[in-house]
């Protein structure tokens, strides 16, 4: 069973079918299956899995670097660029509560964000509960764009 192609009719932006388009996109599907060539021929030579070996005796080695670091400390020189260390990264996630507590009442108003659940929202639209219309009454529509090549 073969997988439907997906249709992008409803959002897809001055849709027309160019055959300027059309064209390139036949160029990037021979890039593509030359690509797929190249690397079966590649694959076909000793030398590429002695490659990939390689490559996972350098990820096993990373591993074993890592090990080591956690049992003898971190490792640097900084004149040759090499390291071995485990760097300490902190990030604190703020609480509306504690933030209440620690500061005064008119500094916690202005960090403190009142926010609506989209998904919740989302699911009583799902539900029948609340009509598309109005879920768009509820904001602002802001469009963004993505780029799809396949």
């Amino acid at each position: 069973m073969t997988e439907k192609n997906k249709d992008y009719s409803a959002s897809a932006v001055h849709l027309c079918n160019p055959p300027e388009l059309k064209k390139v996109l036949e160029e990037r599907r021979d890039f593509i299956s030359h690509i797929a060539n190249l690397k079966a021929l590649l694959e076909a030579y000793p030398e590429w899995a002695e490659l990939r070996k390689a490559e996972q005796r350098l990820a096993d080695h990373d591993q074993y670097i890592r090990e080591a670091i956690n049992q003898f400390g971190s490792y640097q020189d900084v004149d040759k660029g090499w390291y071995a260390l485990k760097q300490r990264k902190e990030s604190i996630t703020y609480t509306p509560e504690l933030v209440k507590i620690i500061l005064e009442p008119k500094l916690a108003s202005l960090v403190i964000v009142e926010s609506v659940d989209s998904k919740a929202l989302n699911s009583l639209v799902k539900g029948g509960l609340v009509s598309p219309e109005q879920i768009q009454q509820c904001g602002e529509v802001k469009e963004s764009y993505a780029y799809i090549v396949r």
